[in-house]
């Protein structure tokens, strides 16, 4: 018997898994080095060179089955990193003001995204769907501050916090435009929303504690059941919340603030869970984002440059203004307040989604899509612009959050 070996590609994208992993393992390797040299922290290069290696640009990747598994488990793990990170021992305050954050930084946008396009002559249900897009926002830049080592600063959790409130309430707006625009608003919606998923999270703060105290050994250096138990924990619950008609996201970060009491931050087994998800399945969901981006749009399309320009600003405002308001209210620092805006300021994933609803949806009893062609472009530029800025902010004031921890230590005479 002959083994055939498999032929060189004759033409791209590539879609052989070996070259496509070939290829991915290169940019990550590769990104830090980039980085160093060129002043970006590593998350913008691996956008940079996704954006560089997609169908838009070279053509050498594409986002196929392959590249979305992985992208969609990176996005998954972010969410969940977020919940086990999570400073959670003063949960009261912290709770409270994550629920304040996050309903600003959803109802900003929200309204100014409805006030946009009604003055730039969109119908009400376009403006609805505007406002959705312009609230949520992906946690890009989360690697950086746990690199940092500030996830556990308030105004981190308050931020991670109200990604999650942003992420339910943009969910349920966008169930209740999908519903109008199909006429079919019922109740099993609300039961969904208003029963089921708050069951499910006492469900899951009930029961995964219990079997972590019985699979994860105190002493343990980190075995693989307890890791098969923490990404079992991950899947069930983002398969349960999916089962809902809620994005997995939500359940991802269940998880995570379920596991939180289990999985100590210094323990062997949250280095095993970050080094995984930091090594590979992140680095791989940032350049799916940046294989999403198409630069050649505003080149095809020059008349929405002013369009684009617009969106950015409106958009990139009403989250400047969201963790200001919330930043003065807590009386956090400048680069606390400005951390949390460059957390909140990348779309990726969930505004894609409801972008592409929008592009193959018609307006009820009309015969426009509810986004027009010019608006949609305009989405796309806001998605590069956020996910490169966002991860920028975060970096330059993160560094100083951790300065000011440093200097906030206290200091003893020398005694020798």
């Amino acid at each position: 018997m002959t083994l055939m070996a498999t032929p060189a590609p004759s033409m791209l994208p590539l879609t052989d898994p070996v070259y496509v992993f070939c290829v991915l393992l290169l940019m990550i390797g590769l990104a830090p080095l980039l980085g160093v040299r060129l002043h970006l922290p590593t998350l913008v290069v691996l956008i940079l060179l996704g954006t560089l290696l997609g169908t838009n640009v070279s053509g050498v990747l594409a986002r196929d089955q392959q590249l979305q598994l992985l992208e969609k488990i990176g996005l998954l793990y972010i969410m969940l990193l977020a919940g086990m990170q999570m400073d959670l021992s003063n949960l009261r305050q912290l709770g409270a003001r994550a629920l304040g954050f996050g309903l600003l930084t959803f109802g900003i946008p929200f309204s100014v995204g409805i006030l946009a396009a009604k003055l730039l002559g969109y119908p009400l249900i376009t403006g609805l769907l505007l406002g959705i897009m312009f609230s949520p926002h992906t946690l890009v830049s989360y690697p950086i501050v746990a690199r940092l080592g500030i996830v556990r600063r308030e105004a981190i959790g308050v931020a991670v916090g109200g990604t999650v409130v942003t992420s339910i309430l943009t969910l349920v707006g966008l169930s209740i435009v999908q519903a109008v625009a199909s006429g079919g608003v019922g109740w099993l919606l609300w039961i969904k929303l208003l029963i089921v998923l708050p069951a499910l999270v006492g469900i899951a703060f009930w029961v995964i504690p219990r079997i972590g105290r019985w699979v994860i050994q105190p002493e343990s250096e980190g075995t693989p059941l307890e890791f098969i138990f923490v990404l079992t924990c991950l899947f069930v619950i983002a398969s349960a919340t999916l089962l809902l008609g809620i994005d997995s996201i939500v359940g991802a970060f269940i998880a995570g603030l379920a596991l939180n009491a289990s999985v100590s931050s210094a323990s062997s087994l949250m280095r095993q869970v970050e080094f995984v998800g930091n090594s590979l399945f992140i680095p791989c969901f940032l350049i799916s984002v940046g294989v999403l981006c198409n630069p050649t749009v505003l080149i095809q399309y020059p008349e929405n440059l002013g369009l684009a320009a617009l969106v950015i600003v409106i958009a990139v405002g009403a989250k400047f203004l969201a963790a200001w308001i919330a930043g003065t209210a807590f009386k956090y620092s400048l680069p606390e307040i400005m951390v949390m805006l460059g957390l909140t300021m990348s779309r990726a994933a969930l505004v894609l989604v409801v972008a592409l609803y929008g592009m193959s949806t018609i307006i009820p009893n009309g015969t426009d899509f509810l986004l027009s062609e010019g608006l949609f472009n305009a989405i796309i530029a806001y998605i590069i612009i956020t996910c490169l800025v966002g991860p920028m902010i975060t970096s330059t004031f993160g560094k100083k959050m951790a300065q000011q921890a440093i200097e906030a230590l206290p200091s003893y005479p020398d005694v020798g």
